[in-house]
């Protein structure tokens, strides 16, 4: 028997019984709606968590940090067994799968100030690896460009200009403010940082030549003397505005620079007095090996978070990312997609035993044409094949319906959940995604629908296999005689 032949013989059983085929379908059609629309529910408020929690730091992103707490064991790592971030821990983390770049930091010892013409605010110089990092800072410039390499090439920080201050003018009014106090006693001074807020706000100092001031101390015969460094440099560059408010006052150099201003303040610190200060044991050498304060970890995907976090933690390494929350999230959602699929599942098992109780009658009813198939030829695998597709086709109908139902009622849930307000009740979306897309409260992706579909005709052919072993059984004349 032809294939082309076996689905025409297919098609006209189900149209001859259709009223039968219909209603065996709504079986099927309703368990897979309720699969897909509680598995589509369950996707769509999973998704906004996840988006939710991108509000407090990009997932892609996480620093690292040495493992001090053994949570495994219950016991603190010992001091030499604990990971150093050195560059050799940059090469270990790159070979993590995974992991598109490890950007590794250095921080200032010591506050440093930076002055653009009459402005002069305190900043936080952190030193980064240019060549690493440039590909994924890029995206986070908001005025001017990054980092080429220049070690007279400086990045800051979106507040950095807003925390600048004019210090004359500000002293020149609070001498106004004093002497007018004076001649009117009741009134309060304004702090001097109060004043030039506005104006700081909306001060500009990208593609601006600045100063960076440093001061180290050291002692002479026991008595504290400072000492000043200035360092010439242009500002290239602004970040955008970031929710980490870590270095919300941030100014970005080359790792190389920072490097050479921390040995600086550290000679200051080691030359006190003596000459033989000066000296180093061994063991002192081997403190001052070069080691980054911190290592941020750029994954290619969201999709790759959860391993690469779990590689991370398997190395010795902590992980400080809202990343960490994911796991947790996950495993959360798979249970309540575990519950509601199997409370929906029921519907499907309740549709199978429709499927084949209508196949069986669908034998009684056509004994004798299965006896005159096999005496002209049919085959047991003929046979057999009739009864699965029809069977298969009769889960197929019932699984496309359903998908249109599960849709229409998704599309049903993020109306009245979008003009209810349901989503700011939840606190979930915050503004839709990255691209200002409106969040939903149910989302069916590609796969979950051509799952349902696929799922829907294996149910069928599955129901099918009783039956149709049951129609190649029968006995060619006996089937003839029967009435």
């Amino acid at each position: 028997m032809k294939v082309m032949d076996s689905f025409r013989i297919v098609w006209r059983n189900l149209w001859r019984m259709k009223l039968r085929t219909a209603l065996t379908s709504v079986g099927v059609m309703i368990g897979t709606a309720a699969i897909v629309a509680m598995m589509a529910l369950s996707l769509g408020l999973k998704e906004n968590a996840v988006k939710s929690l991108e509000n407090f730091g990009n997932l892609t992103e996480m620093d690292v940090e040495p493992m001090y707490y053994d949570q495994e064991k219950g016991e603190m790592i010992p001091d030499d067994q604990r990971k150093r971030l050195n560059m050799e821990a940059v090469q270990e983390l790159k070979k993590i799968p995974g992991i598109a770049a490890v950007m590794p930091v250095k921080r200032l010892n010591e506050q440093a100030k930076l002055k653009v013409g009459r402005r002069e605010g305190y900043v936080e110089l952190v030193g980064v690896d240019v060549n690493e990092s440039a590909a994924y800072r890029k995206n986070d410039v908001e005025k001017g460009t990054y980092l080429t390499g220049s070690p007279q090439e400086v990045v800051v920080a979106f507040d950095v200009p807003r925390a600048m201050r004019d210090v004359e003018k500000e002293k020149r009014e609070a001498r106004r403010r004093n002497a007018d106090n004076g001649r009117q006693s009741g009134m309060s001074a304004m702090p001097p940082d109060m004043g030039g807020g506005g104006e700081s706000a909306a001060f500009n100092i990208v593609d601006k030549a600045a100063t960076l001031i440093l001061t180290r101390e050291y002692r002479i015969d026991d008595e504290p003397k400072f000492e000043k460094k200035e360092l010439r440099v242009r500002v290239v560059g602004q970040l955008q505005k970031s929710e980490n408010f870590r270095y919300s006052t941030a100014v970005y150099v080359p790792l190389g620079v920072v490097k050479e201003l921390n040995d600086w303040v550290n000679r200051g610190r080691s030359d006190e007095g003596s000459e033989g200060s000066s000296r180093r044991t061994r063991e002192q050498a081997t403190k001052d090996t070069f080691e980054f304060d911190q290592m941020t970890v750029k994954v290619e995907s969201r999709e790759q978070v959860e391993s690469v976090v779990k590689a991370l933690k398997e190395k010795g390494y902590e992980v400080w990312s809202p990343a960490r929350e994911l796991e947790t999230i996950n495993q959360f959602f798979f249970v309540i997609q575990m519950v509601l699929g199997g409370i929906a599942a029921i519907s499907l098992l309740v549709a199978t035993i429709g499927i084949v109780n209508t196949m069986i009658m669908s034998i009684l009813e056509r004994t004798k044409e299965i006896g005159i198939m096999k005496v002209i030829g049919a085959t047991v695998f003929n046979i057999r094949w009739l009864f699965l597709m029809e069977s298969g086709f009769i889960g197929l109908i019932g699984g496309l319906a359903g998908l249109g139902m599960a849709w229409g009622a998704v599309e049903l849930v993020n109306y009245f959940g979008a003009s209810g307000g349901i989503m700011d009740s939840l606190n979930m979306g915050y503004g839709g995604g990255p691209e200002g897309e409106q969040s939903k409260l149910a989302v069916i992706p590609a796969w979950l629908a051509l799952f349902a579909i696929g799922f829907s005709f294996i149910i069928g052919l599955l129901a099918g296999i009783f039956p149709a072993i049951r129609a190649s059984r029968l006995s060619a004349l006996q089937a003839i005689r029967s009435e």
